[in-house]
């Protein structure tokens, strides 16, 4: 039987402590980050409460509504706002501990509610404030973005094996690294091999990965190191690092879209345990990875096996994600081939919310992004709202402008179309616009507007 679910009042007393805990101390963390007049707000949407390293206040939502706060809709979400003259962050939070099979099995999430949202906010905050805010925005994500975009985080499916436990080597060898000292330049060289097994092998996700890495890595380190703060209840490195090194797990499972997250923050914990103090400075002025600057100089070991379990916990997991994938994927791809399906566009910059998904995934025959258990709700339309909730959509580009795609079905059904005006009534989506249409190469597309 799962436990109970937190309060939200219960919760936010909890968060509260650890942002007291940890927030003035950030710049042990990262150098120069100062969390200390930071804030967050959590809502379930009916309450919420103002956190702060001071203290914890009620504040109703009939306040936030009229003071414009763009209010997240479902557990999970979030919105960067300035509350008070202070850099800030509203979230709606899970309030239930993972049990079971719900846990994280490498160890990064924590399985406490709590401390679970404490991370979240610290992570979430670090991109707008530190990274693309603040007095000095990194240069190295500006010239990522300008090199490579914003790096490719879709999973070609059908999702194969072997580059994911390549990946997943690397990750690993770089915890055997953390966690054992005195091996620390054997499990470096490993990590270097598999690094490059992996890059040779797939050269196109390798290069699509790196501004992923530098964005998403450093951001883990920073919630890592801060989750384990709270934690201990210490600022001393040398608690925090044995805490991390009894925490963290090897990965045996596949997870493409999680390894940049993974192998950033771990590159960034041997770092500080090896005394690059460099590393942090050059990351945010150098288009580069943690991986690469811990990896400098290190020749890759000649040969490396992963083992036995490693490989099987993945195939079994590649199989099975497909077997899945398959449900919802290969229908969605056939109806966007098919043009007797219209499709139903939505603007990406229509809502200010976070995006719910369950994973990034593209095909060769649709190359397009196609994310599986899509969940948001479109509050920037200018003439309604629709909510999606669990359904698979692809992200398309039409004349310059992005769009979310999913195929729309008006019969037998209770959506409808009067003139312009779509209504919308389905489990997975739900709402009422007015719609323009077009047609290319005999497909038929409605527009929310």
């Amino acid at each position: 039987m799962a436990p109970p679910a937190q309060t939200l009042e219960a919760m936010s007393a909890s968060v509260q402590k650890h942002i007291a805990t940890v927030w003035p101390r950030t710049g042990g963390i990262w150098p120069g980050v100062d969390f200390s007049e930071h804030s967050v707000i959590l809502t379930d949407g009916k309450a919420a409460y103002v956190l702060d390293k001071d203290g914890r206040r009620p504040v109703s939502v009939d306040t936030l509504k009229k003071r414009k706060v763009a209010l997240p809709t479902r557990p999970g979400s979030f919105n960067p706002i300035t509350w008070e003259g202070k850099k800030s962050l509203i979230l709606w939070p899970r309030t239930r501990n993972a049990t079971g099979k719900d846990k994280d099995p490498t160890g990064f999430e924590p399985a406490d509610a709590a401390l679970n949202t404490f991370g979240l906010a610290t992570h979430e905050e670090f991109h707008p404030y530190v990274q693309h805010g603040g007095s000095a925005p990194w240069r190295s994500l500006q010239q990522a973005e300008k090199d490579a975009g914003q790096g490719d985080r879709d999973t070609v499916y059908p999702v194969r094996a072997e580059p994911r436990i390549q990946r997943a080597m690397v990750y690993n060898s770089l915890l055997a690294a953390y966690k054992e000292p005195d091996r620390r330049a054997q499990h470096l060289a490993a990590a270097a091999y598999w690094q490059r097994t992996w890059a040779r092998a797939n050269p196109d996700e390798a290069q699509a990965s790196r501004p992923v890495e530098l964005l998403e890595g450093t951001a883990k380190y920073f919630e890592v190191a801060a989750v384990a703060m709270a934690e201990t209840g210490s600022a001393d490195p040398a608690k925090t690092r044995a805490h991390l090194r009894e925490t963290l797990q090897p990965m045996k499972l596949a997870s493409k879209a999680f390894e940049p997250y993974a192998i950033g923050a771990a590159a960034l914990l041997n770092a500080d345990a090896m005394g690059l103090g460099n590393v942090k400075k050059t990351l945010t002025t150098t288009y580069t990875t943690p991986l690469d600057q811990v990896l400098r100089g290190i020749r890759p070991a000649t040969s490396a096996q992963a083992p036995a379990d490693v490989r099987r916990g993945i195939e079994d997991n590649v199989r099975k994600t497909n077997e899945s994938l398959s449900k919802v994927i290969d229908p969605f791809v056939k109806a966007m081939a098919d043009d007797s399906t219209p499709m139903l566009l939505i603007p990406i910059d229509a809502t200010s919310e976070s995006v719910g998904a369950e994973g990034f995934y593209t095909t060769e025959e649709l190359p397009v992004t196609i994310i599986p258990g899509f969940r948001l709700t479109f509050d920037k339309l200018t003439s309604g709202k629709l909510t999606i909730n669990r359904a698979t959509v692809g992200i398309l580009d039409l004349d310059g402008k992005g769009y979310y795609a999913l195929p729309l079905s008006l019969d037998g059904t209770k959506n409808r179309l009067d003139d312009r005006r779509l209504t919308l009534d389905t489990p997975r989506i739900s709402g009422t616009v007015t719609v323009t249409t077009r047609t290319d190469d005999g497909k038929r597309s409605y527009i929310a507007q």
